[in-house]
């Protein structure tokens, strides 16, 4: 494919390893361009895509839907498509005709034929103009303005994190995947470790691989029943990956565990939960009738867990076994807890959607870090009272 009068611009920053990058922008017909483009959806069967489902309501012919938007409204675009053609693929050839400026000049493009567009940013403008172009042939025609860049996979990546994250926030556990993606580069420029994967978001990237890990190991108790972005709701799925890499992430802000390999908090929290699945078995067994596995236990529990490895380190016990000794705690009576709700043991009744006590229909994360502190303070309660008997 040959196009003309296009635009190359070249721009740059400082970070360490970020180097002069080329961008062509031009017009193509929207025709053209769905004929070649790809929208690189992950699945589970497709664990390096990163854009998700499209949403139907901005697809729509009501006013809020790019359908509708161009069939009974002003119908103007004048933000760019961003479309990658990776390099891996094909190499694109620019010939320059006049020079604009030290980083700006107009020439002819030349694009081979078998390579794919992959559409970073844009995908609903796109699927939305096809939609109407099913009612008006003549928008087959349709000028679209087109951002074009020549790099690999992982930069293709990295540009759809950034025009999210920072310009209308890509969810947020597509973004982790997105994390997880960086931090395996091992040749990504230093800019990027340095940036993007540093704090918070450097735990997120972490969690997720450790998600991964809970999912596959035939060990864990979450072993096939984590939902993972891009793959249909199925009745045996307890969480979602994006709800077990959050609270996964909480534990990650403990010291004892920042410098200690993915693989190994993997495997120490599957102990963990495979203790807990001992104490309070029909709660996995029929999870929809217990809040254990819900936003609310998957919270309390992980916020719980670096109480429970301490006293398992103190110990020189860090086992299942070790780890089902502590929690046990949980279940003797603890009169001396301030809390009634925490008085009595905490039994799989105590989890219950129904049966259970009022403090587990309680939201948000402050409410979740109160159980957790309950929960550790009925611990030592019981501990003590151990301790005294003896």
């Amino acid at each position: 494919m040959i196009i003309k009068n296009v635009v190359r611009i070249y721009q740059w920053g400082y970070g360490k390893g970020a180097i002069r990058t080329p961008l062509y922008v031009f017009s193509i017909p929207a025709e053209t361009l769905a004929s070649k483009a790809e929208i690189y959806k992950r699945t589970p069967y497709r664990r390096d895509g990163y854009q998700r489902d499209l949403k139907q309501s901005r697809l729509g012919k009501g006013k809020l839907g790019v359908a509708g938007y161009i069939l009974n409204q002003m119908g103007i675009f004048p933000t760019s498509i961003l479309v990658n053609i990776r390099r891996e693929e094909g190499k694109i050839e620019f010939t320059e005709e006049m020079k604009l400026g030290d980083n700006i000049s107009i020439g002819t493009l030349s694009i081979p034929d078998h390579v794919t567009w992959y559409i970073i940013d844009g995908q609903h403008r796109l699927e939305g103009l096809k939609i109407a172009m099913r009612e008006k042939e003549e928008l087959s025609q349709y000028p679209f303005i087109v951002t074009l860049t020549n790099e690999d996979k992982f930069y293709e990546m990295l540009l759809f994190y950034i025009v999210n994250s920072r310009a209308k926030s890509v969810p947020t556990d597509l973004a982790y995947r997105i994390l997880q993606g960086m931090l395996r580069q091992v040749k990504a420029p230093q800019w990027i470790e340095e940036e993007l994967l540093k704090g918070a978001d450097r735990r997120k990237a972490i969690a997720a691989m450790i998600v991964d890990y809970l999912n596959f190991d035939p060990r864990s108790p979450f072993a096939g029943r984590i939902q993972e972005v891009g793959e249909p709701e199925k009745p045996n799925h307890i969480t979602k990956d994006g709800t077990l890499t959050r609270y996964i992430a909480l534990v990650l802000r403990e010291r004892m565990f920042q410098d200690m390999m993915y693989e190994k908090v993997a495997e120490v929290l599957i102990d963990y939960w495979n203790a807990i699945k001992e104490i309070w078995p029909n709660c996995f067994k029929n999870h929809r009738d217990y809040m254990l596995l819900s936003t609310l236990g998957l919270s309390v529990m992980h916020r719980l867990f670096p109480v429970i490895y301490g006293y398992c380190i103190r110990e020189g016990n860090v086992t299942k076994e070790g780890m089902n000794k502590y929690l046990s705690f949980l279940l003797e009576p603890t009169p001396e807890h301030r809390d009634p709700d925490f008085k009595k043991p905490i039994t799989e009744k105590w989890w219950h959607r129904v049966d259970g006590p009022g403090i587990i229909r309680g939201t948000g994360e402050g409410h979740y870090a109160k159980i957790a502190e309950k929960m550790a303070e009925k611990i030592a309660i019981a501990l003590r009272q151990k301790e005294t008997k003896q």
